[in-house]
Protein backbone atom coordinates (compact mmCIF):
# COMPACT_ATOMS: atom_id res chain seq x y z
CA UNK A 1 0.00 0.00 0.00
CA UNK A 2 1.42 3.34 -1.01
CA UNK A 3 1.56 6.14 1.52
CA UNK A 4 0.92 9.59 0.09
CA UNK A 5 2.40 12.78 1.47
CA UNK A 6 1.74 16.35 0.53
CA UNK A 7 4.36 18.04 -1.59
CA UNK A 8 6.22 20.70 0.39
CA UNK A 9 8.44 21.87 -2.44
CA UNK A 10 9.01 25.48 -3.29
CA UNK A 11 10.34 25.94 -6.82
CA UNK A 12 12.94 28.68 -7.10
CA UNK A 13 14.33 29.85 -10.42
CA UNK A 14 17.28 27.85 -11.71
CA UNK A 15 20.35 29.97 -12.29
CA UNK A 16 22.63 27.43 -13.86
CA UNK A 17 22.51 24.02 -15.49
CA UNK A 18 25.82 22.12 -15.45
CA UNK A 19 26.09 19.26 -17.93
CA UNK A 20 29.02 16.99 -17.10
CA UNK A 21 28.47 14.35 -19.78
CA UNK A 22 26.28 15.27 -22.75
CA UNK A 23 23.38 13.00 -23.58
CA UNK A 24 22.95 11.36 -26.97
CA UNK A 25 20.87 13.07 -29.65
CA UNK A 26 17.16 12.73 -28.94
CA UNK A 27 15.11 10.02 -30.62
CA UNK A 28 11.38 9.83 -31.15
CA UNK A 29 9.69 8.91 -27.85
CA UNK A 30 8.17 5.44 -27.88
CA UNK A 31 7.26 4.92 -24.23
CA UNK A 32 6.89 6.75 -20.90
CA UNK A 33 7.25 5.74 -17.26
CA UNK A 34 6.06 8.02 -14.48
CA UNK A 35 7.37 8.15 -10.90
CA UNK A 36 5.11 9.65 -8.24
CA UNK A 37 7.45 10.52 -5.39
CA UNK A 38 4.58 11.45 -3.08
CA UNK A 39 3.44 7.80 -3.06
CA UNK A 40 5.76 5.43 -1.25
CA UNK A 41 5.88 2.69 1.35
CA UNK A 42 7.88 -0.39 2.19
CA UNK A 43 11.58 -0.97 2.67
CA UNK A 44 13.71 -2.98 0.23
CA UNK A 45 13.57 -6.78 0.33
CA UNK A 46 15.68 -7.47 -2.80
CA UNK A 47 13.33 -10.42 -3.29
CA UNK A 48 13.99 -10.64 -7.04
CA UNK A 49 17.70 -11.32 -6.48
CA UNK A 50 18.10 -15.09 -6.63
CA UNK A 51 19.11 -17.97 -8.88
CA UNK A 52 18.94 -21.72 -9.31
CA UNK A 53 22.32 -23.50 -9.02
CA UNK A 54 25.03 -21.09 -10.25
CA UNK A 55 27.87 -21.94 -7.84
CA UNK A 56 30.55 -24.61 -7.99
CA UNK A 57 29.69 -27.99 -6.51
CA UNK A 58 31.78 -27.20 -3.42
CA UNK A 59 30.09 -23.81 -3.01
CA UNK A 60 33.38 -21.93 -3.31
CA UNK A 61 32.93 -19.93 -6.52
CA UNK A 62 32.00 -17.45 -7.89
CA UNK A 63 33.30 -15.37 -5.02
CA UNK A 64 31.15 -14.74 -2.00
CA UNK A 65 31.82 -11.03 -2.43
CA UNK A 66 30.14 -11.01 -5.86
CA UNK A 67 27.10 -12.67 -4.31
CA UNK A 68 26.96 -10.50 -1.20
CA UNK A 69 27.17 -7.29 -3.23
CA UNK A 70 23.92 -8.13 -5.03
CA UNK A 71 22.15 -9.19 -1.79
CA UNK A 72 20.94 -12.56 -3.05
CA UNK A 73 17.80 -13.68 -1.20
CA UNK A 74 16.93 -17.02 -2.80
CA UNK A 75 19.14 -19.96 -3.85
CA UNK A 76 17.62 -23.13 -5.30
CA UNK A 77 19.25 -26.48 -6.05
CA UNK A 78 18.97 -30.26 -5.87
CA UNK A 79 22.26 -31.61 -7.22
CA UNK A 80 21.09 -31.98 -10.81
CA UNK A 81 23.47 -33.53 -13.35
CA UNK A 82 25.99 -34.68 -10.72
CA UNK A 83 27.05 -38.24 -11.56
CA UNK A 84 25.02 -38.45 -14.78
CA UNK A 85 24.02 -40.53 -16.65
CA UNK A 86 23.41 -42.57 -13.50
CA UNK A 87 23.29 -40.00 -10.73
CA UNK A 88 20.92 -39.29 -7.89
CA UNK A 89 19.21 -41.41 -5.27
CA UNK A 90 17.38 -43.63 -7.76
CA UNK A 91 20.74 -44.64 -9.28
CA UNK A 92 22.61 -45.09 -5.99
CA UNK A 93 24.23 -41.65 -6.29
CA UNK A 94 22.59 -39.89 -3.35
CA UNK A 95 25.73 -39.04 -1.35
CA UNK A 96 27.40 -36.91 -4.02
CA UNK A 97 24.29 -34.83 -4.49
CA UNK A 98 23.65 -34.44 -0.77
CA UNK A 99 27.24 -33.28 -0.19
CA UNK A 100 26.68 -30.59 -2.81
CA UNK A 101 23.45 -29.52 -1.13
CA UNK A 102 25.21 -29.07 2.21
CA UNK A 103 27.84 -26.87 0.57
CA UNK A 104 25.18 -24.91 -1.29
CA UNK A 105 23.14 -24.39 1.87
CA UNK A 106 26.24 -23.20 3.73
CA UNK A 107 26.82 -20.66 0.96
CA UNK A 108 23.20 -19.50 1.11
CA UNK A 109 23.25 -19.20 4.89
CA UNK A 110 26.52 -17.26 4.90
CA UNK A 111 25.01 -14.60 2.64
CA UNK A 112 21.55 -14.47 4.22
CA UNK A 113 19.71 -16.21 1.39
CA UNK A 114 16.87 -18.70 1.70
CA UNK A 115 17.67 -22.18 0.36
CA UNK A 116 15.14 -24.03 -1.77
CA UNK A 117 15.86 -27.77 -1.47
CA UNK A 118 14.77 -29.43 -4.71
CA UNK A 119 13.78 -33.08 -4.18
CA UNK A 120 13.58 -34.01 -7.86
CA UNK A 121 17.26 -33.21 -8.34
CA UNK A 122 18.23 -35.35 -5.37
CA UNK A 123 16.13 -38.22 -6.74
CA UNK A 124 17.87 -37.97 -10.14
CA UNK A 125 15.04 -36.48 -12.23
CA UNK A 126 17.02 -33.66 -13.79
CA UNK A 127 16.26 -33.99 -17.49
CA UNK A 128 19.68 -35.49 -18.19
CA UNK A 129 20.20 -38.57 -16.00
CA UNK A 130 18.54 -41.93 -16.48
CA UNK A 131 15.46 -42.38 -14.27
CA UNK A 132 14.73 -46.11 -14.01
CA UNK A 133 11.92 -45.60 -11.46
CA UNK A 134 9.62 -42.83 -10.38
CA UNK A 135 8.09 -42.39 -6.93
CA UNK A 136 4.99 -44.56 -6.57
CA UNK A 137 5.52 -46.76 -9.60
CA UNK A 138 3.19 -49.72 -9.46
CA UNK A 139 1.48 -48.25 -6.42
CA UNK A 140 4.56 -48.94 -4.26
CA UNK A 141 5.53 -45.94 -2.13
CA UNK A 142 8.11 -47.66 0.09
CA UNK A 143 11.16 -46.36 -1.79
CA UNK A 144 9.81 -42.82 -1.88
CA UNK A 145 9.06 -42.84 1.85
CA UNK A 146 12.60 -44.05 2.55
CA UNK A 147 13.96 -41.32 0.26
CA UNK A 148 12.06 -38.50 1.97
CA UNK A 149 12.93 -39.76 5.44
CA UNK A 150 16.60 -39.89 4.51
CA UNK A 151 16.54 -36.27 3.35
CA UNK A 152 14.77 -35.27 6.55
CA UNK A 153 17.32 -37.09 8.72
CA UNK A 154 20.27 -35.62 6.85
CA UNK A 155 18.74 -32.14 6.94
CA UNK A 156 18.33 -32.40 10.69
CA UNK A 157 21.93 -33.51 11.08
CA UNK A 158 23.08 -30.55 8.99
CA UNK A 159 20.92 -28.02 10.86
CA UNK A 160 18.75 -27.42 7.79
CA UNK A 161 15.39 -27.28 9.55
CA UNK A 162 14.73 -23.56 9.94
CA UNK A 163 12.56 -21.16 8.01
CA UNK A 164 15.50 -20.40 5.72
CA UNK A 165 14.95 -23.80 4.07
CA UNK A 166 12.13 -24.24 1.56
CA UNK A 167 11.10 -27.82 0.81
CA UNK A 168 10.53 -27.85 -2.94
CA UNK A 169 9.12 -31.33 -3.58
CA UNK A 170 9.51 -31.49 -7.38
CA UNK A 171 10.57 -29.39 -10.35
CA UNK A 172 8.36 -28.75 -13.40
CA UNK A 173 6.06 -31.77 -12.87
CA UNK A 174 4.04 -30.97 -15.99
CA UNK A 175 6.92 -31.78 -18.38
CA UNK A 176 9.74 -34.33 -18.65
CA UNK A 177 11.04 -33.78 -15.11
CA UNK A 178 8.08 -35.92 -14.07
CA UNK A 179 7.62 -39.08 -16.11
CA UNK A 180 4.27 -40.28 -14.87
CA UNK A 181 0.64 -39.09 -14.58
CA UNK A 182 -0.53 -36.01 -12.72
CA UNK A 183 -2.50 -38.21 -10.32
CA UNK A 184 0.66 -40.11 -9.35
CA UNK A 185 2.46 -36.79 -8.88
CA UNK A 186 -0.33 -35.50 -6.63
CA UNK A 187 -0.19 -38.62 -4.47
CA UNK A 188 3.57 -38.10 -4.16
CA UNK A 189 3.06 -34.49 -3.10
CA UNK A 190 0.49 -35.51 -0.51
CA UNK A 191 2.77 -38.11 1.03
CA UNK A 192 5.89 -35.95 0.88
CA UNK A 193 4.21 -32.90 2.40
CA UNK A 194 2.77 -34.93 5.25
CA UNK A 195 6.12 -36.60 5.99
CA UNK A 196 8.01 -33.29 6.07
CA UNK A 197 5.43 -31.43 8.14
CA UNK A 198 5.15 -34.27 10.66
CA UNK A 199 8.93 -34.41 11.12
CA UNK A 200 9.67 -30.68 10.99
CA UNK A 201 6.84 -28.55 12.39
CA UNK A 202 6.87 -25.18 10.71
CA UNK A 203 8.63 -26.46 7.58
CA UNK A 204 8.14 -24.14 4.61
CA UNK A 205 6.77 -26.15 1.67
CA UNK A 206 7.13 -24.70 -1.83
CA UNK A 207 5.45 -25.87 -5.01
CA UNK A 208 4.40 -26.89 -7.59
CA UNK A 209 7.28 -25.15 -9.45
CA UNK A 210 5.22 -25.51 -12.61
CA UNK A 211 6.83 -25.04 -16.05
CA UNK A 212 4.50 -22.26 -17.10
CA UNK A 213 2.21 -19.68 -15.59
CA UNK A 214 -0.95 -20.07 -13.48
CA UNK A 215 -4.15 -19.61 -15.44
CA UNK A 216 -7.81 -20.34 -14.63
CA UNK A 217 -8.12 -22.00 -18.04
CA UNK A 218 -5.27 -24.44 -17.31
CA UNK A 219 -6.68 -27.82 -16.31
CA UNK A 220 -3.41 -28.94 -14.67
CA UNK A 221 -3.46 -25.95 -12.33
CA UNK A 222 -7.14 -26.37 -11.51
CA UNK A 223 -6.68 -30.05 -10.71
CA UNK A 224 -3.62 -29.27 -8.58
CA UNK A 225 -5.26 -26.53 -6.53
CA UNK A 226 -8.42 -28.53 -5.96
CA UNK A 227 -6.37 -31.54 -4.81
CA UNK A 228 -4.04 -29.77 -2.38
CA UNK A 229 -6.98 -27.94 -0.83
CA UNK A 230 -9.07 -31.11 -0.45
CA UNK A 231 -6.15 -33.05 1.04
CA UNK A 232 -4.88 -30.27 3.33
CA UNK A 233 -1.45 -30.15 1.66
CA UNK A 234 -1.47 -26.58 0.33
CA UNK A 235 2.16 -25.40 0.11
CA UNK A 236 3.21 -22.36 2.12
CA UNK A 237 4.66 -20.79 -1.03
CA UNK A 238 3.14 -21.35 -4.47
CA UNK A 239 5.72 -21.31 -7.25
CA UNK A 240 5.88 -21.30 -11.03
CA UNK A 241 8.24 -20.46 -13.90
CA UNK A 242 8.15 -17.46 -16.23
CA UNK A 243 10.13 -18.55 -19.29
CA UNK A 244 8.80 -16.19 -20.57
CA UNK A 245 5.97 -14.63 -18.62
CA UNK A 246 4.89 -11.59 -16.65
CA UNK A 247 5.09 -12.17 -12.87
CA UNK A 248 2.72 -9.32 -12.07
CA UNK A 249 -0.02 -10.57 -14.41
CA UNK A 250 0.56 -14.20 -13.42
CA UNK A 251 0.34 -13.44 -9.69
CA UNK A 252 -2.93 -11.58 -10.26
CA UNK A 253 -4.35 -14.61 -12.09
CA UNK A 254 -3.22 -16.92 -9.28
CA UNK A 255 -4.77 -14.66 -6.66
CA UNK A 256 -8.16 -15.06 -8.27
CA UNK A 257 -7.75 -18.83 -8.50
CA UNK A 258 -6.84 -19.05 -4.81
CA UNK A 259 -9.58 -16.69 -3.69
CA UNK A 260 -12.28 -18.67 -5.48
CA UNK A 261 -11.19 -21.76 -3.53
CA UNK A 262 -10.67 -20.09 -0.16
CA UNK A 263 -6.96 -20.95 -0.21
CA UNK A 264 -4.51 -18.84 1.81
CA UNK A 265 -0.73 -18.94 1.34
CA UNK A 266 2.20 -17.07 2.87
CA UNK A 267 3.92 -16.13 -0.38
CA UNK A 268 4.60 -16.68 -4.06
CA UNK A 269 7.83 -17.43 -5.89
CA UNK A 270 8.74 -17.31 -9.56
CA UNK A 271 11.59 -19.69 -8.82
CA UNK A 272 12.82 -19.72 -12.41
CA UNK A 273 12.58 -16.62 -14.60
CA UNK A 274 14.35 -15.39 -17.71
CA UNK A 275 14.90 -17.75 -20.64
CA UNK A 276 18.53 -18.10 -21.70
CA UNK A 277 19.42 -15.76 -24.55
CA UNK A 278 17.59 -12.46 -24.96
CA UNK A 279 15.81 -12.63 -21.58
CA UNK A 280 19.02 -13.12 -19.60
CA UNK A 281 20.40 -9.75 -20.57
CA UNK A 282 20.36 -6.48 -18.58
CA UNK A 283 17.19 -4.90 -20.01
CA UNK A 284 14.86 -7.89 -19.62
CA UNK A 285 16.48 -8.73 -16.25
CA UNK A 286 15.61 -5.26 -14.93
CA UNK A 287 12.08 -5.61 -16.35
CA UNK A 288 11.61 -8.92 -14.52
CA UNK A 289 12.88 -7.37 -11.29
CA UNK A 290 10.28 -4.61 -11.64
CA UNK A 291 7.48 -7.08 -12.31
CA UNK A 292 8.50 -9.26 -9.33
CA UNK A 293 8.53 -6.19 -7.12
CA UNK A 294 5.04 -5.31 -8.32
CA UNK A 295 3.59 -8.66 -7.24
CA UNK A 296 5.74 -9.01 -4.10
CA UNK A 297 6.94 -12.32 -5.54
CA UNK A 298 10.28 -13.90 -4.73
CA UNK A 299 12.36 -14.67 -7.79
CA UNK A 300 15.22 -16.94 -8.86
CA UNK A 301 16.88 -16.63 -12.24
CA UNK A 302 16.69 -19.71 -14.42
CA UNK A 303 19.92 -21.50 -15.24
CA UNK A 304 20.33 -23.11 -18.64
CA UNK A 305 23.87 -24.39 -18.17
CA UNK A 306 25.00 -27.96 -18.68
CA UNK A 307 27.81 -29.73 -16.83
CA UNK A 308 30.89 -29.80 -19.05
CA UNK A 309 29.68 -26.94 -21.23
CA UNK A 310 30.04 -23.15 -21.08
CA UNK A 311 28.23 -21.79 -19.20
CA UNK A 312 28.00 -24.64 -16.72
CA UNK A 313 25.05 -25.27 -14.44
CA UNK A 314 27.53 -24.86 -11.58
CA UNK A 315 28.83 -21.45 -12.57
CA UNK A 316 27.84 -17.82 -13.32
CA UNK A 317 24.97 -17.25 -10.79
CA UNK A 318 22.53 -17.94 -13.64
CA UNK A 319 24.49 -15.96 -16.24
CA UNK A 320 25.31 -12.89 -14.14
CA UNK A 321 29.10 -13.30 -14.26
CA UNK A 322 31.45 -14.66 -16.89
CA UNK A 323 32.00 -18.38 -17.07
CA UNK A 324 35.17 -19.64 -15.40
CA UNK A 325 36.67 -16.16 -14.86
CA UNK A 326 33.67 -15.14 -12.71
CA UNK A 327 33.75 -11.45 -13.55
CA UNK A 328 30.66 -9.20 -13.54
CA UNK A 329 28.73 -8.81 -16.78
CA UNK A 330 26.20 -6.11 -17.59
CA UNK A 331 23.36 -8.01 -15.95
CA UNK A 332 25.31 -8.36 -12.69
CA UNK A 333 25.38 -4.58 -12.52
CA UNK A 334 21.59 -4.50 -12.83
CA UNK A 335 21.38 -6.51 -9.62
CA UNK A 336 24.09 -4.35 -8.02
CA UNK A 337 22.10 -1.18 -8.64
CA UNK A 338 19.00 -3.00 -7.38
CA UNK A 339 20.97 -3.87 -4.22
CA UNK A 340 22.06 -0.22 -3.91
CA UNK A 341 18.44 0.90 -3.56
CA UNK A 342 17.48 1.99 -0.07
CA UNK A 343 14.78 3.89 1.80
CA UNK A 344 11.16 3.55 0.64
CA UNK A 345 9.77 1.84 -2.44
CA UNK A 346 8.22 4.51 -4.64
CA UNK A 347 5.31 4.28 -7.03
CA UNK A 348 6.20 3.99 -10.70
CA UNK A 349 3.66 3.65 -13.48
CA UNK A 350 5.01 1.31 -16.14
CA UNK A 351 5.11 2.12 -19.82
CA UNK A 352 3.69 -0.15 -22.47
CA UNK A 353 6.83 -2.28 -22.57
CA UNK A 354 9.23 -0.69 -20.07
CA UNK A 355 9.14 -0.88 -16.29
CA UNK A 356 11.34 -0.15 -13.32
CA UNK A 357 11.88 -0.23 -9.60
CA UNK A 358 12.33 3.05 -7.72
CA UNK A 359 13.33 3.81 -4.12
CA UNK A 360 13.81 7.12 -2.37
CA UNK A 361 15.95 7.59 0.72
CA UNK A 362 15.62 10.88 2.59
CA UNK A 363 18.46 9.97 4.97
CA UNK A 364 20.90 9.30 2.14
CA UNK A 365 19.31 12.12 0.08
CA UNK A 366 19.06 10.09 -3.08
CA UNK A 367 16.66 8.13 -5.24
CA UNK A 368 17.69 5.21 -7.44
CA UNK A 369 15.62 3.83 -10.32
CA UNK A 370 16.51 0.58 -12.11
CA UNK A 371 14.82 0.39 -15.50
CA UNK A 372 14.35 -2.39 -18.04
CA UNK A 373 12.54 -3.34 -21.23
CA UNK A 374 10.75 -6.60 -21.95
CA UNK A 375 11.71 -8.63 -25.00
CA UNK A 376 9.86 -7.25 -28.02
CA UNK A 377 9.70 -3.66 -26.74
CA UNK A 378 9.81 -0.75 -29.18
CA UNK A 379 13.19 0.87 -29.68
CA UNK A 380 13.67 4.60 -29.28
CA UNK A 381 13.54 7.32 -26.66
CA UNK A 382 11.82 6.60 -23.36
CA UNK A 383 10.76 9.40 -21.04
CA UNK A 384 11.10 8.90 -17.30
CA UNK A 385 8.89 11.50 -15.63
CA UNK A 386 9.23 12.36 -11.94
CA UNK A 387 6.44 14.16 -10.12
CA UNK A 388 6.19 15.32 -6.52
CA UNK A 389 9.96 15.57 -6.08
CA UNK A 390 10.58 16.17 -2.33
CA UNK A 391 12.38 19.27 -1.12
CA UNK A 392 15.29 17.28 0.31
CA UNK A 393 16.26 16.21 -3.23
CA UNK A 394 16.34 19.77 -4.59
CA UNK A 395 19.26 22.17 -4.44
CA UNK A 396 18.92 25.70 -5.80
CA UNK A 397 15.87 24.76 -7.82
CA UNK A 398 17.42 21.78 -9.56
CA UNK A 399 18.29 18.15 -9.01
CA UNK A 400 21.35 16.22 -10.15
CA UNK A 401 20.53 13.34 -12.50
CA UNK A 402 23.01 10.54 -13.12
CA UNK A 403 22.01 8.19 -15.95
CA UNK A 404 23.95 4.92 -16.23
CA UNK A 405 23.67 2.19 -18.83
CA UNK A 406 24.22 -1.50 -18.04
CA UNK A 407 25.33 -2.81 -21.43
CA UNK A 408 24.25 -6.06 -23.03
CA UNK A 409 27.38 -8.13 -23.43
CA UNK A 410 28.51 -11.61 -22.46
CA UNK A 411 31.87 -10.24 -21.41
CA UNK A 412 33.37 -8.53 -18.38
CA UNK A 413 31.93 -5.11 -17.53
CA UNK A 414 33.96 -3.21 -14.94
CA UNK A 415 31.24 -0.64 -14.25
CA UNK A 416 28.07 0.78 -15.80
CA UNK A 417 28.57 3.34 -18.55
CA UNK A 418 27.84 6.94 -17.53
CA UNK A 419 25.46 8.27 -20.17
CA UNK A 420 24.95 11.69 -18.56
CA UNK A 421 25.52 13.45 -15.27
CA UNK A 422 23.65 16.75 -15.29
CA UNK A 423 21.43 19.12 -13.36
CA UNK A 424 17.80 19.51 -14.39
CA UNK A 425 15.45 22.32 -13.42
CA UNK A 426 12.61 21.25 -11.16
CA UNK A 427 9.39 22.85 -12.35
CA UNK A 428 6.19 22.28 -10.42
CA UNK A 429 7.92 19.51 -8.51
CA UNK A 430 8.62 17.61 -11.73
CA UNK A 431 11.37 16.74 -14.19
CA UNK A 432 11.54 14.53 -17.28
CA UNK A 433 14.61 12.40 -17.91
CA UNK A 434 14.87 11.30 -21.56
CA UNK A 435 16.68 8.01 -22.23
CA UNK A 436 17.74 7.10 -25.75
CA UNK A 437 17.15 3.36 -25.48
CA UNK A 438 19.02 2.29 -28.60
CA UNK A 439 19.53 -1.35 -27.52
CA UNK A 440 16.56 -3.02 -25.85
CA UNK A 441 18.85 -5.54 -24.16
CA UNK A 442 20.50 -2.73 -22.18
CA UNK A 443 19.22 -1.58 -18.79
CA UNK A 444 19.47 1.84 -17.17
CA UNK A 445 19.83 3.24 -13.69
CA UNK A 446 18.85 6.82 -12.83
CA UNK A 447 20.12 8.31 -9.59
CA UNK A 448 18.78 11.61 -8.27
CA UNK A 449 20.73 13.66 -5.70
CA UNK A 450 20.50 17.29 -4.56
Amino acid sequence: MWRRVGRLLAVPVLLMVVVVVPASPALAAVDTMTVDMTAYGGTPTYRASGFIYGTSTNGASPSQSLQSQIKVKVMRAGGSQIGCPNGGYVNGGYTARWNFLKAYYARARSTGAAFSLLFSGVWGADGVCNVPRWPGDGGNWTEYTTFVNRIIADARAAGMTGSDVRWDLWNEPNIFFWGRTQSQYLEMIRRGTQLVRAAIPGAVIEGPSYAGVPSPSNSWWNTYLDYVRANNVVPNIISWHDLPGDPAADAAALSGMLSSRGISISGTSVNEYGAFGDEQQPGPSAWYIARLERCNCDGARANWGMVGQTPSLYDTFGWLVTANANQPMGQWWVYKRYADQSGQRTKITAGSSHDGTVFQDSSARRSIAVLGARVGASQGAVDLRYTGIPSWLVGNGSVNVLVERMPSTNAYVSAPTVVSNSRLTVSGGAITVPINWTNLKDAYAVTLTP
